[in-house]
């Protein structure tokens, strides 16, 4: 199942899957029908009485007029994708380019607890990748069908449990985030417009680029990073604890959760935005490879041996802490 999520997500009928074009709508088709196979809730007022899986929001992209190269393990906070795309194709922005109104599209289910059911984990993954552009297509296999097809099994093996009459007692909301490349705008929306209190939100496992090897790994590929701020020092614990016990991968950080760090990795994806709001969070990546953010990132180069353990370790940490 996880390879057919990839290779759905990142094939050429969804055209790089950018925010606000059609290729976002149609990963959100294929992203809601596959919440709701799993039969979860949709969190999202409608109106009164009717509620969705979707949660729309408007964003402004405007043009900018300065470059620099992107770095780190996930710099899209720095640059609109506009920019993003100039550079990677090497051509000049055009002037005649001017600010445009889009709409981001979140995808969201839940299942609810047992006796905990007031308490939420969220687990999150951003489907949106940089589009299309000078005739290439720029799949995002790996960022991040990769994680979306994570968050997308792990809701499956709840699914699959609840079926048996077995529950977490903690409810968790599973978030599948667009606008990530423009600046984590999807998980910010998320934030300010959320559908329950966030202070009811104990903890937030975010997935980001889970199915590659990076090139200090290649020998070693059963590994993961784990990056987290001080906030969320406990939470890494609890990660290490129950990977010992389950998966057993190498869990490293590679200095991505440095204090001194200069790229702030941690800042670069959505799990930033759950941890400015006091929300234990981390991340979990494979760090960057040759492909990042360049159309060569395809499903065919995905590990699926890899993103299957960590998609594995993911549920045995939500399942974790969803039942204290």
């Amino acid at each position: 199942m996880l390879r057919k999520h990839v290779y759905t997500l990142a094939s050429d009928s969804l055209l790089g899957r950018k925010t606000g074009t059609i290729g976002q709508h149609k990963a959100v088709a294929y992203c809601t029908y596959a919440i709701r196979t799993c039969h979860l809730f949709a969190p999202f007022p409608i109106d009164s009485t009717r509620l969705s899986h979707r949660q729309t929001f408007p964003i402004t992209i405007k043009p900018i007029a300065t470059y620099g190269p992107p770095s780190g393990l996930h710099s899209d906070r720095a640059y609109v994708p506009t920019e993003k795309q100039a550079e990677l194709v090497n051509r000049p922005m055009s002037r005649r380019d001017s600010s445009r109104a889009l709409f981001g599209i979140n995808v969201g289910g839940v299942i609810p607890g047992t006796d905990l059911k007031r308490e939420i984990i969220v687990l999150s993954a951003h489907y949106d990748h940089l589009g299309a552009s000078g005739g290439r297509i720029f799949h995002g296999a790996d960022d991040n069908a990769s994680g979306t097809a994570a968050v997308l099994g792990v809701a499956a093996v709840f699914d699959s449990l609840a079926q048996l009459g077995i529950r977490s007692r903690r409810t968790v909301l599973f978030m599948l985030f667009s606008g990530e490349e423009d600046g984590l705008l999807g998980s910010a929306y998320f934030i300010n417009h959320s559908p329950v209190d966030p202070r009811r939100i104990l903890y937030n496992l975010n997935a980001d680029m889970i199915g590659r090897v990076d090139a200090a790994h290649r020998n070693a590929p059963d590994y993961c990073y784990v990056i987290t701020d001080s906030n969320g020092n406990g939470l890494k614990q609890i990660v290490e604890t129950v990977n010992a016990q389950t998966v057993g991968l190498q869990l490293n950080q590679g200095g991505y959760d440095a204090v001194d760090d200069p790229d702030n990795h941690f800042q670069r994806s959505d799990q930033y935005n759950f941890a400015l709001a006091g929300i234990p969070a981390l991340l979990f990546s494979n760090g960057e490879h040759s492909d990042y953010h360049r159309p060569t990132d395809t499903a065919k180069k995905i590990r699926y041996d890899v993103l299957q353990k960590r998609a594995t370790l993911l549920f045995q940490v939500a399942w974790a802490l969803a039942n204290p």
